[in-house]
């Protein structure tokens, strides 16, 4: 039987609050920096900067990704191949 994956929207402050206490943080024009103070590149559009308010965060790593439709799908087909490896 297949894994539900379940999505939640976080508004603005909790977002910023989860991030933190991951050791990212949202600098003042709402970018999304590294524990190492950087802006973090899209990987879908890698020359524009992750925000706070269009990112979704990856279950179990919490890895900030773009949290456009193709960025979720993606991540998606990934956890159902990780599910079907994990079956064989």
């Amino acid at each position: 039987m297949a894994k539900d994956i379940v999505f939640e929207q976080l508004n603005d402050d909790e977002m910023k609050l989860v991030l933190r206490a991951y050791d990212y943080d949202v600098d003042c024009e709402g970018f999304i920096l590294s524990p190492s103070g950087c802006r973090i590149p899209s990987e879908e559009v890698p020359s524009e900067f992750l925000r706070a308010t269009n990112v979704a965060l990856i279950p179990g790593s919490l890895r900030p990704i773009d949290g456009s439709p193709t960025s979720i799908s993606k991540f998606i087909r990934e956890e159902v191949e990780d599910c079907d490896d994990d079956r064989a």
